[in-house]
């Protein structure tokens, strides 16, 4: 029986190169999404109080449970034998924790925390346990306080367990010169063990009340406030555009999440639900993209906010440090522009009212910044035909599985766009994409799986192949977020989804030249073919998306290959469900090797639910 052929041609698909943008992801207030990259220990530091999500996996989980808690701790002298059963037991003190409104640092509340006791030593307040700490870790500590409390009465911070009649400090920090107006304290914790449940306390050694607010923890290795293990892993897949908005954009003001963290306060996230800690604004996400080496996208408000918002937005992000808005960034640290190319108005927005505050926005922001490109939502047919000279980009939203009936569409709306549009070098920027975007039931762990890493290949594929219209893509999402995430973190460790191999290979193996192939009618496998243009390396990118190994003979006889050396990168699993987990983080990884082969045309075995690429040179 004949083996099916694969031919690669040198001829390119199309004269434009491939985008680099097209590896792209996706930020928003979602959830964990934004904490589980975050480098922040604490939660509900300002509280605020937590707030049920209206979406959570699994579902049903709860997040509203206590984050900070009263604790009592005995201090027994350890320099006598106990002689009886009173000398172990609790001291009697107690304190107590409530918001309070009055006079708060930020935001709405402070907590105040009274405390009384007898005469055996003791040291009670507030606490906040599920703190992940390694051993040797350098952890950076800092609170807001105030209180009245007798004279020589120290506050203590101390990191470990509590057990009640003794506190087991992994280390500690004593603060005096408590007065009753605010007042920064700040100092260093190390633990001396590992451990993913310890507790931050804060307390007294006496009587008194005192306020807190704006209590941090974080790593010493944070970079700007973000996770060093999360920016690792995010450099390494090299997304070349991150956009910043989502649905809660709608509502979302950006200058109130700018200047000194310590001054902002949290806000209910609409439509999501959950308290914001509001600790990543604009500023912290266009750090974020300097970090990982991305060009960064910024949505733009197109329902609650003003014209001049915009602008004054963009100010912050592209002005100089001379300008009102850019002097607010200089004193963030940042005096020199972070020069935003990309601005899309509005997200997931359509409608006449949409297209007249579109053309609006367009029109202002080109007076004044014609250099910048500017994206539009969904693409109209009023847009394509009438309004697409206002802007660069129109930006559908693609939450499907990957078909060829989908790619057609795709294909009809390019098609579209080339005849009939106003605007004849419109670009279409896929700004959010994945196989699902709203099942919110435990349909939502196909995203952890190797059914979505297929997909995106598949999905990935297409943009390939489309690469001379589609210039932006960007996959939701990137962190966490009820499954959606490449990368899965959790208090103190993280892992990877077989899709972000994926998203990593695609953006880091495969070639900026699109390149013909002919494979017939294959109905069990998707391929792309790619050229190198710095090197002249060719890539095949194939996915296997059936439970059966495909045979298949490759022809590069079109191709002027000198080295008889292949590599071979593959990701492949047992079944669609295959996942990766924090207790097995390598159910699937990609396995790597060179292959020799003699002759133009070759044989090669792709496995059972496989993305390969076989890479010439």
């Amino acid at each position: 029986m004949p083996v099916p052929k694969i031919k690669i041609s040198s001829e390119a698909l199309y004269d434009d190169t491939i985008s680099p943008l097209i590896y792209g992801d996706f930020i928003e207030l979602l959830n964990d999404l934004i904490p589980g990259m975050w480098a922040e220990k604490l939660q509900d530091r300002c509280f605020e109080g937590i707030v049920q999500p209206n979406q959570t996996y699994p579902p049903g989980y709860s997040w509203v449970y206590p984050r900070w808690n009263t604790f009592v701790s005995g201090r027994p002298s350890s320099d006598r034998w106990f002689s009886s059963h009173e000398d172990t037991e609790m001291v009697k003190a107690n304190a107590t924790f409530e918001l309070d409104t009055d006079n708060p640092f930020v935001g709405k509340h402070s907590a105040k925390v009274s405390v009384q006791g007898d005469a055996k030593p003791f040291i009670a307040g507030i606490s906040q346990n599920r703190i992940a700490v390694k051993k040797g870790q350098s952890l950076n500590f800092e609170m807001y306080m105030r209180g009245k409390v007798a004279a020589g009465v120290s506050v203590k911070v101390i990191l470990g367990r509590n057990y009640g009649v003794f506190f087991r400090a992994y280390d500690e920090i004593e603060f005096n010169g408590l007065t009753e107006d605010w007042q920064r304290f700040s100092g260093k914790l190390a633990s001396k063990v590992t451990d993913d449940n310890a507790e931050i306390a804060i307390g007294i050694k006496g009587e008194g009340t005192f306020w807190l607010d704006k209590v941090s923890l974080m790593p010493e290795d944070n970079r700007f406030g973000w996770r060093a293990d999360a920016i690792e892993a995010i450099k390494a897949m090299n997304p070349g555009i991150i956009r910043f908005g989502g649905s809660s954009l709608i509502f979302y003001q950006w200058q109130n999440g700018i200047g000194p963290r310590e001054k902002r306060a949290p806000f209910i996230n609409h439509p999501w639900g959950n308290m914001e800690e509001n600790d990543v604004g604009l500023h912290e996400f266009l750090q974020f993209c300097e970090l990982v080496n991305a060009e960064p996208l910024i949505c733009l408000n197109s329902n609650s906010a003003t014209l001049d918002q915009i602008l004054d937005e963009i100010e912050y992000c592209n002005g100089s440090a001379e300008s009102k808005y850019g002097s607010i960034r200089a004193e963030m640290g940042h005096p020199s522009p972070f020069n935003v190319k990309y601005w899309q108005i509005g997200n997931e927005q359509s409608g006449e009212e949409y297209e007249r505050t579109m053309v609006d926005y367009a029109r202002a922001i080109r007076s004044k910044h014609p250099d910048l490109i500017l994206l539009a939502s969904y693409p109209s047919d009023n847009i394509l035909f009438n309004l697409s000279d206002e802007v660069d980009y129109v930006c559908p939203h693609f939450y499907a599985p990957y078909t060829l009936e989908r790619e057609n569409d795709m294909r009809s709306l390019i098609e579209k766009i080339r005849q009939n549009a106003k605007n004849k070098e419109l670009k279409l920027g896929i700004t959010e994409w994945n196989h699902t975007a709203g099942h919110w039931g435990w349909g939502r762990s196909w995203l952890l799986t190797m059914y979505n890493a297929l997909n995106a290949a598949r999905t990935l594929n297409m943009y390939q192949r489309l690469g001379d219209t589609i210039r932006i893509a960007n996959r939701s999402n990137m962190t966490n977020s009820c499954c959606s995430g490449v990368v899965q973190t959790n208090r103190s460790d993280i892992y990877f989804t077989p899709c972000y191999y994926v998203q990593k290979a695609y953006a880091n193996l495969t070639g900026d030249i699109a390149l013909k192939v002919s494979a017939g009618s294959d109905e069990t496998l998707d391929f792309s073919a790619t050229q190198r243009r710095r090197d002249g390396e060719i890539a095949l990118t194939a996915v296997n998306y059936s439970g059966e190994p495909q045979d298949r003979e490759i022809d590069i006889s079109e191709l002027n290959v000198s080295n008889r050396l292949m590599k071979v990168w593959t990701l492949a699993g047992s079944s669609y469900k295959d996942v990766n987990s924090l207790q097995d983080k390598e159910c699937v990884t990609p396995k790597e090797s060179i292959v020799e082969f003699k002759r133009n045309a070759m044989r090669y075995e792709f496995p059972a639910y496989s993305v390969t690429i076989l890479r010439f040179n």
